[in-house]
Parts: structure tokens; C-alpha cells; sequence
């Protein structure tokens, strides 16, 4: 569906182009026809990758395909109303094209980290992330518009850019508070997997643990002084005659002869 609408809404966006030959300076015919060629294939590129990522959210295919419009509207309006200038035409429109795709994609790709991102926690950061992504349309409409506006030689007064500008610091500051709740709910889930991770080590009886798996250790025992009996060999001692120390076992320790 999202394909067959890019189709019909490329037909129909040319044949609002044609029109406008009939409105426009035809003059650069060959600077126009070939920026609308090159137009085209940026479309067909941008419709491609859509079409691919529209699987992992639904609301991302409605928004590309508004998104994919506009850009082809503006800038046909821009290849076919922008006055005619032997030197400056094609670069005119080309740093234009290039201006209004990357906001415009910048917009869609600030839409999408906002909404993965509320989608994961809580109501609250999803209503500050859905906000803020209107916010952020809004803000890349009002920046790019008068760049078709211009090709129609029409004054923008200055209260437009300051509009403009305040939508843009409106969408930065629900973008920092998207970013704060999200930490902070990350935060409290990390708390808490923590303090399940506590509560289950408390609550771990030791009989779980096999006996088997803990090292056999033998009990330290003072044992008494060394003494000769008729049943045992005397203690060895050192050669200044000092008896040698008693190692864990009650035995003598002859590591410290090495």
C-alpha cells in the first residue's frame, strides 16, 4: 500500500510540474529538466528505503509518505519557479534540494528515535515524545518552506522567523525532557532489578548449595608443644636447633627449609 501511494502521488506531483511550465520562466530548460530527472531518482531511492523500514512501526509509513511528498513539492516547486540565471540556476536548486532532504530526513529520523524511545517505558515519556516529534515537524516545515516561498518573490516578515525559532527551542527543550525521563525510568528499572537481584541472594537458603561443591578445608588445631614419646620420631628442628613451626595438619611445616 505504501508503494502504490508513492506511485500515484509521484504521478500526480508530475503532472503539477507540468503545469507549472505553463506558469513559470521556461528559460534553463536544460538546468530544470535535469534537476526534475535527478528529483525523481531521489524520491524513488527515499520511497525504497521506506518501503523496507515501514515493517518495524506502523506510523512510520504514513509519516515517510507525507515526508517523501513534501520534499518532491517543495522542490518542484523550486526547480520550476526559481528565476532564471545563466550561472547560478543549477546551484540555486541544487543546494536547495539538498537543504530541505536532509531536514526533512533529520525530522523523520528525530520522529522515530522519540517514539522507540517512549514506546519502551513509561505513558508519561510517550506523550512527552509524541509532543516534542510534532514540535519537531513544525519546526522543519517553518524552515524549509520559504525556500519555495522565495522562488515566488513573496516577503517574509521577520515575526515568521522568530515563530520559527521559538518552535525550534520548544523542540529542543522536549527533547531534553524526553532524554531526562527516559534516563531517569531507566534508572529506576536498573534500581530495581538490582535490589530483586539483593532480595534473591538473602533469600537463598544454603542446603541449595551442594555440600560437595565447597572445598574440603581441615580445621586449624593448636596442637600441644612438641614432645618425644617412645612412639614417635622427635620433632626435626633447624641447625641452630630452633624446632621447626607446625604446619595446619599439626605436622611439621619443612616448606620453610626451601
Amino acid at each position: 500500500m505504501f508503494l502504490k501511494i508513492s506511485i500515484v502521488l509521484l504521478a500526480a506531483l508530475t503532472l503539477a510540474s507540468i503545469s507549472l511550465l505553463f506558469i513559470g520562466d521556461f528559460e534553463g530548460k536544460f538546468e530544470r529538466v535535469f534537476s526534475t530527472f535527478a528529483l525523481f531518482a531521489v524520491f524513488v531511492l527515499l520511497t525504497a528505503f521506506d518501503t523496507r523500514r515501514q515493517q518495524k512501526s506502523e506510523w512510520y509509513a504514513p509519516v515517510a509518505l507525507v515526508a517523501n511528498a513534501y520534499i518532491l513539492g517543495v522542490l518542484l516547486t523550486v526547480i520550476w519557479m526559481t528565476k532564471f540565471d545563466y550561472f547560478s540556476l543549477l546551484f540555486e536548486i541544487f543546494w536547495k534540494s539538498v537543504f530541505v532532504i536532509l531536514v526533512t530526513r533529520l525530522v523523520i529520523l528525530c520522529c522515530q528515535l522519540l517514539l522507540n524511545m517512549g514506546a519502551k517505558v513509561s505513558a508519561v515519556v510517550t506523550r512527552f515524545a509524541f509532543v516534542t516529534s510534532a514540535f519537531a515537524v513544525l519546526s522543519g516545515i517553518l524552515f524549509t518552506a520559504p525556500v519555495a516561498i522565495d522562488a515566488f518573490d513573496l516577503y517574509i516578515p521577520d515575526v515568521y522567523w522568530k515563530i520559527a525559532t521559538a518552535m525550534l527551542i520548544l523542540t529542543a527543550l522536549g527533547l531534553s525532557i524526553t532524554l531526562l525521563l527516559r534516563w531517569s525510568a531507566g534508572s529506576e528499572e536498573r534500581e530495581a532489578t538490582r535490589a530483586q537481584q539483593r532480595q534473591f541472594a538473602n533469600q537463598m537458603p544454603y542446603s541449595a548449595v551442594p555440600a560437595q561443591s565447597f572445598p574440603q578445608v581441615q580445621p586449624l588445631q593448636a596442637a600441644p608443644a612438641p614432645q618425644q614419646t617412645p612412639n614417635l620420631l622427635p620433632w626435626p628442628t633447624f641447625a641452630d636447633g630452633r624446632p621447626l613451626p607446625m604446619g595446619p595438619d599439626g605436622q611439621p611445616d619443612f616448606s620453610v627449609l626451601g
